[in-house]
Formats: C-alpha cells, structure tokens, sequence
C-alpha cells in the first residue's frame, strides 16, 4: 500500500470518528465537487477536478463542527495530487431562512504528491510534500422546504505553511447536503411574506330598542305593539294571509265556502283598518278571452260588494279582472281548471 492510499485510509478513519465529539443535532453529510484555483506558484493549471466530502453534526441551530476529506487531481507542469484532511467550524448567519450564509474556519493538514520534475524549489518528481492549512471562506446553504436535502456552495482560502515557502489556494465546493438523525425535529424554513394590511377595529354596533318584541326595532317599526308571537314583515306589522274564493263554471256567484271565506277576510280587514286590499278576479281557459276578461271582473266585483256589506270601506279595496292569463294550475284536468277559478285577495299595504 503507497503512502498515499495509507494516508486516506486514516483520513477515512477520522471522519468516521468525528460525530462522537458532538452532543446534539442533526448529524450531516455533504458529497461535492471542487474547483481549485491554485497559488501561482505551485505552477500548475487551476482546475474543475476532484471531489470533497464532509460530515459534520449541528451543536446548536447556528453552529456546527464537521470534518472535511478532499481528494484533487490537478494537471499542470508539475501535475499534482492533493490530499486534504481538515477539521472545520461552520457558524449560519440566518439559521431560519431558507437560504441561509455561513462563515467557515478551520484547521487541517495538506498532502501534495508531485508527478512532474522539479520547479523553483517545489518538490521534485515523484516526492510527496505535508503541510499543516488554516481555512476560512464564505458559503451558502438552501433548503428544499422540510426535505432533509439542502444544497450546499462555498468559497474558501486555504493557506499552507511549511519551512521553505507558504500558499494559499482558492477552494470552491458545490454539492448536496443529506442532514439525518438528531434528538429534535428539524425546523421548517421560514419564508419571509408580505406583512397582512392593518385592519381597523370595526366599530361596536349600536344596540336599538324594540319594544314590542317581534324583531323589527322601534325606529323601522310601523305597527308598533304588535301581539307576542305574531309573524310580522319587514315593517313590524302583522303579515295577512286571505285565502282564495273558488267559483263554478261560468258563474260569479258565491257558494256558502266563498262566504265563509269571506267573512274571516273581513275580520282580518277590521282588525287592521289600515290595510289596502287589491281583490284579483280568474277564469280558466275554456271559452273566448274576451269573455273569460269580463267573468273574471264579474267575480271580482262580487267579492268586493260582499266585503263592502261585511263593513269594509270600499276606499281599501281595488277590484281587476285578470281573465285566464294568470292560471296557478294547468287546464288540462277538472281539477286544474277549479284551481283557476278563483279571486285572489293581496295585502297592498297600508
């Protein structure tokens, strides 16, 4: 086994060590892909080559520790391979946004094998080199809503030291980070809204009195003291239902039903002296229209002579013959055609 296989294999050996240093948290992997753009004294091409992989654990919502393993293979004259182990600290600007900046610091340990001959004080052909590195760099991390995965880009300066010459390279890193484990739920992101307008209190409605109980308020009531329990409509007074008066065929007079239909009518009308009355006169369709418009005024004036002898002043009521125009059933049947038959009463108002 070379040197160097033996130097990832302990480098795998500490990443997998790592997590027992932290108490709390989510634990982390974040496999990536890294440029290098190198010092320019190390004489060789900056390149898009090799890959990084670090693991790590959240100590609090803001900080985490994590281990780094990076492997780069960049050509150039010398071409060279680096191994980089690290140990990094990573503190989060905005822990709750869902894209959230970072600062990261750390300490770790560089190993260089060179492939080509000897430049300017570089190592020679074929030698390896070590050297302790300090980092510190920016980056950025975006979660995918609740999703364990995030995607992860930074930029770093590494800075090398050693006994003949020191340099510094530049790191980038994109990848995706898988977050799994941990004692507590991972919080959701807060996406940032547009405020909600301020709305105005609306104001406390005034309390109106109604004095008679039926609904209606003192100020919009006019039938003031309208018996308990009494349906009203929307003026306060006491809504007045008459109900039809059915004829024979062709006639206008009035059976012993339509009288006593009538004589309730009339005392509804005298318990409410106010109220105007429109008495509405039908036929059914059989015969002339001409001569169904006259029956139907014929009924409808003889309702009206009867009211007027049951006491009702002849200025409330307003007698229309409408003839068949109006049918409430169809005249294809007897029945139908009783049910068109008929005078209507209508409250008018008062």
């Amino acid at each position: 086994m070379t040197s160097f296989s033996k130097l990832a294999v302990f480098a795998v050996m500490l990443l997998a060590a790592f997590p027992a240093m932290a108490d709390e948290g989510d634990w982390y992997v974040t496999p990536s892909i890294i440029y290098t753009d190198d010092d320019g004294d190390r004489l060789i091409d900056d390149s898009l080559g090799g890959m990084q992989f670090q693991v790590g654990r959240e100590m609090s919502t803001r900080f985490s520790l994590e281990g780094l393993l990076g492997y780069h293979d960049i050509d150039g004259y010398p071409g060279q391979k680096h191994l980089e182990l690290g140990i990094n600290a990573v503190g989060k600007l905005l822990p709750d946004s869902v894209a959230s900046p970072y600062l990261i610091v750390g300490l770790g340990y560089l190993r260089a094998e060179v492939g080509q001959p000897d430049f300017g004080g570089l190592p020679a052909a074929g030698s390896t080199a070590s050297a302790a590195t300090a980092t510190a760099g920016l980056g950025i991390q975006v979660d995918f809503g609740d999703s364990p995965w995030s995607l992860r880009a930074e930029w770093r300066l590494r800075r090398t030291f050693d006994s003949d010459t020191s340099l510094t390279d530049q790191v980038g890193s994109l990848g995706l980070q898988y977050s799994f484990g941990g004692s507590e739920e991972r919080p959701a992101p807060i996406v940032m809204a547009e405020p909600e307008p301020v709305q105005e209190a609306e104001p406390v409605p005034e309390v109106k009195p109604d004095t008679d109980g039926d609904g209606i308020t003192d100020d919009r009531d006019l039938c003031p003291g309208t018996m308990t329990g009494a349906k009203v409509d929307a003026n306060g007074c006491e809504e007045i239902r008459l109900q039809n008066v059915h004829f024979d065929t062709e006639s206008s007079e009035l059976d012993a039903v339509a009288q006593r239909k009538l004589d309730e009518a009339a005392e509804t009308l005298a318990r409410h002296p106010g109220l105007k009355v429109e008495i509405a006169g039908h036929a059914d369709s059989r015969g002339p229209t001409d001569y169904n418009l006259a029956l139907s005024e014929r009924r409808a004036e003889a309702v009206r002579r009867y009211l007027e002898q049951k006491g009702i002043e002849p200025v409330r009521m307003t007698a229309r013959g409408y003839g068949e125009s109006q049918p409430i059933a169809g005249n294809d049947t007897a029945t139908g055609q009783a049910e068109n038959r008929r005078v209507e009463l209508h409250a008018m108002g008062r």
